[in-house]
């Protein structure tokens, strides 16, 4: 049992006891500890879209130093949750920037794990004998004996080889894009606002202007493949601009900064080679570029 503790400490990869100098995680229980460790005025929240800036150029491009605690597949759900919770419990905190965009405000992307969080958060041995971490550690492990690193968001695509896929259809967009809206397809089909988290955000929009905490609310760029294969076709676009709407109105009514960069100012970004896939941007052609765009805009 000691001898298990000791592997799992060392190659747990969220830095959950602190005695490692950093963790690259980007899971939600890495970047909370993380922060818990040391807290600072100024956080990052949102799903995988806002969850690999560049946080040296951040700062440099804003002129403060930020944290991310944004992670993959975070719904509008628990990123209030995370909101509420920095509310709750740290006075210090002077600036959020909130990622929302039309995948997470779907009433179709509910998830809730936050509460399960917690109990880790606060139980160690929960995080310890929790099957999930477990797993992670010995991924991690495996990771470090085959010397491989964490896989980066970004490709320079060569023409044909990565346009062909195995049944050798040429696409006119490299395959992690072309494939990509099949993927987002279920949970876009019948996409309705989700009203009751939707809700939640203006109330907590009424609380950080109550608490003297400066909040931008910010729309990250999809891919025009994705407005022209899904978003147009499902009728998302309609439904959004009349969100668009609800939220200009809260943001003249609780004072935060909305920046919308999926609709109505889009950037002029290039599909084939500023995009991962259809929703991220690569991290080495489009994010750096939307990290400048974005952050001398906030404040």
């Amino acid at each position: 049992m000691l001898a298990w503790l000791a592997f799992f400490i060392a190659f747990e990869p969220n830095n959950y006891f602190g005695l490692k100098e950093s963790s690259n995680s980007t899971a939600p229980i890495g970047r909370i500890r993380a922060y818990e460790a040391d807290p600072g005025p100024r956080v990052i929240l949102g799903d995988s879209r806002m969850a690999h800036f560049d946080l040296n150029l951040v700062e440099e491009v804003s002129g403060r130093p930020w944290q991310n605690l944004a992670f993959g597949g975070a719904s509008l759900r628990e990123t209030c949750d995370l909101l509420e919770y920095l509310l709750d419990n740290y006075p210090q905190l002077e600036e959020v920037v909130f990622g929302v965009s039309f995948y997470s405000l779907s009433a179709a992307y509910d998830v809730d794990r936050m509460s399960t969080l917690q109990d880790v958060l606060d139980n160690p041995l929960a995080y310890c004998f929790n099957l999930e971490y477990n797993v992670n550690t010995l991924t991690n492990f495996t990771d470090w004996l085959a010397g491989r690193q964490g896989g980066e968001e970004t490709g320079d695509w060569v023409y044909p080889d990565d346009y062909t896929d195995a049944e050798g259809n040429v696409y006119p967009l490299h395959l992690q894009l072309a494939l990509y809206p099949q993927s987002i397809l279920p949970r876009c089909e019948n996409f309705r606002i989700n009203e009751s988290q939707a809700q939640r955000l203006y109330e907590l929009a009424l609380r950080c202007e109550e608490q003297g905490v400066e909040l931008t609310v910010v729309l990250p760029p999809v891919a025009d493949y994705i407005m022209d294969t899904v978003c147009i076709p499902l009728g998302i676009h309609q439904k959004m601009g009349e969100f668009l709407v609800t939220l200009e109105g809260w943001s003249e009514e609780c004072g935060f900064s909305l920046l919308d960069y999926e609709w109505t100012n889009r950037p002029d970004f290039d599909d084939d080679t500023q995009f991962y896939d259809g929703l991220h941007l690569d991290t080495r052609y489009g994010l750096p570029q939307f990290t400048e765009m974005l952050f001398t805009q906030v404040g």
